[in-house]
């Protein structure tokens, strides 16, 4: 990409993630602005481009990736769309923010990296916020420190309120779990080299093929180990934690709170529903951060092509896991020398 004093982005897909994005890089990232909006739903796209002064509304995705008033683009539409529309953006030469999952299957993560890899050049950066989380990163800070000794386990709980009925557990391994496969990779700067996952039916009523709360174990390299909960249907609210177990201590993120409040005979904090909620300042520094990293042409801080291809992976054997009951190995193929 040549220098550019600011980056004219195509936003692809407009619900709740994409408009995040395109009132964040169109109001809050200083080296850039939002061009151009595509969401099948029409309404939605007219409604960020009202927050983004009007930007061009496209009736075709790809067209909009072609778009010569587009620089760079997000793809935030439904996960079986990221793959192709990644390809895309390789093949038209602009850098694209791929929100996770990179893709739904193996084989299709597989040909993000064969493309990428034959452009030469690392074009697709990952939406795993929580690199950018300052509670994910103050427990990453505290961990490679050193004071810790070795970092050992790391343990994850990621509950949402509620899922739409008849979710199944391979859903929610492909949808929701990537982000937790990615923290333990993150946290203990290891690779997963086996999985195994268990899962229920909290609720009689939910639909018959609905497993939705998963619990997973995962063999790392360096002899390291994860251990993670995700409940889909935990009613109360949204809510992440994760922990890292050291040789001589542990670091674990704290809640953002920012009050406590006393009412109705109970005192305690208030936990959002809302799955956008509790990341809000980390989806800021991660836009920031890529849109710097275009501008001065220099490695985004964030997830690459590779790191969104091991997380499909990983979470294919993790579903592999949940049918067969049995540890299942995690097989790579050989890392690209781009990656390295």
């Amino acid at each position: 990409m040549n220098r550019k004093e600011r980056i004219a982005v195509g936003i692809v897909g407009t619900g709740g993630m994409g408009t995040r994005h395109a009132d964040n890089l169109h109001h809050l990232v200083g080296g850039a602005y939002v061009s151009s909006v595509f969401d099948v739903d029409q309404s939605h796209a007219a409604h960020a481009s009202s927050l983004c002064d009007s930007a061009e509304i496209f009736t075709d995705p790809v067209a909009l990736i072609n778009s010569p008033k587009v620089d760079a683009v997000v793809i935030a539409s439904p996960d079986d769309t990221h793959a192709n529309l990644t390809l895309a953006c390789i093949k038209a030469g602009k850098p694209v923010l791929c929100e996770k999952p990179l893709a739904t299957t193996v084989d299709d993560a597989r040909d993000v990296i064969a493309a990428e890899t034959a452009f030469e050049k690392k074009m697709v950066s990952v939406g795993f916020m929580r690199r950018f989380d300052p509670q994910h990163t103050a427990v990453k800070a505290a961990v490679t420190s050193g004071e810790l000794g070795l970092p050992l386990l790391w343990k994850g709980v990621h509950r949402n309120a509620s899922v739409p009925f008849g979710t199944t557990g391979a859903t929610i391994l492909t949808n929701s779990a990537g982000h937790d496969f990615d923290s333990a990779r993150f946290l203990l700067e290891a690779e997963v080299q086996e999985v195994y996952v268990r899962g229920l039916k909290t609720r009689p009523e939910l639909h018959s093929d609905t497993t939705d709360l998963l619990v997973f174990e995962l063999a790392m390299s360096d002899n390291r180990m994860a251990v993670g909960e995700v409940y889909v249907n935990a009613t109360y609210g949204y809510e992440v934690s994760a922990e890292v177990i050291c040789q001589k201590g542990t670091a674990v993120t704290l809640q953002p709170d920012r009050a406590m409040v006393r009412a109705n005979a109970h005192r305690g904090f208030y936990v959002s529903s809302d799955w956008l909620a509790p990341f809000e300042e980390a989806y800021v520094i991660e836009d920031r951060a890529w849109i710097e990293s275009l501008l001065k042409d220099t490695k985004f801080s964030g997830a690459n092509a590779w790191d969104g291809y091991v997380t499909m992976v990983v979470t294919a054997a993790c579903i592999q896991s949940l049918h067969t009951g049995k540890i299942v190995p995690v097989q790579l193929g050989e890392k690209a020398e781009l990656y390295q």
